[in-house]
């Protein structure tokens, strides 16, 4: 029995105090990393001659919009799973998701109906905005993911996908404010496709980034 005590009081004795990881904080950070992308993406390549005329477009509010609640819905799931508890829900991102892939699923259904929108996505026009999309994401990617390091997420493969959803959305919206294209079909396939991608290969990928 002396030998257990003694072997408990080693290892004990080896722990340090950790502080734990605080979701609020998680959000600050990964907002203030929003902002200051989408400022870096205006200042090296403008904004859109509609906002900068203070006249934005209906269909640009409305898919900055569904970003914003995407990139917020995936970032609260990711930091609340940082610190996992029983009976949390984190289905808000995907309602959020599906409600943003109606976007190209309308562009689609245009273009069946008038073929002439298929220009709208040809890639010259939009691969561009997806590569783009993807590298603006990289800075809330990359935070979320050592947030994700430092907590204890249950489920490493659903934390990769909303690192990737959130950083993807993040981008998304940086690019839809400077990109000059109208066409509901280019914003709709190349520009959500932007978190989708993201989406996929922070799954792919993430997991064995956060897994200790």
């Amino acid at each position: 029995m002396r030998d257990f005590d003694h072997l408990i009081d080693g290892l004990a004795g080896e722990l340090k105090p950790v502080r734990p990881v605080s979701p609020g904080r998680g959000r600050v950070l990964v907002l203030a990393t929003a902002v200051a992308t989408c400022a870096l993406v205006i200042v090296l390549l403008g904004v859109r001659p509609d906002i900068a005329a203070g006249e934005p477009m209906p269909l640009i509010l409305l898919i900055s919009g569904l970003f914003i609640i995407v990139a917020a819905a995936a970032t609260l799931a990711a930091t609340r799973m940082a610190r996992p508890a029983v009976g949390t829900n984190q289905g808000g991102s995907q309602w959020a998701l599906t409600a943003l892939l109606l976007l190209p699923a309308v562009a689609l259904i245009s273009i069946g109906l008038r073929p002439s929108l298929a220009a709208g996505v040809e890639p010259s026009a939009g691969l561009s905005c997806l590569v783009l999309g993807l590298i603006s994401g990289l800075a809330t990617g990359g935070l979320l993911t050592r947030w994700m390091r430092q907590g204890a997420p249950a489920n490493l493969v659903r934390a990769g996908w909303l690192v990737g959803l959130a950083s993807g959305a993040v981008g998304g919206l940086a690019i839809t404010l400077e990109c000059p294209h109208d066409a509901l079909t280019h914003l709709g396939v190349w520009h959500v496709a932007v978190p989708v991608a993201a989406a996929a290969f922070g799954r792919a990928l993430i997991p064995s980034l956060i897994r200790w």
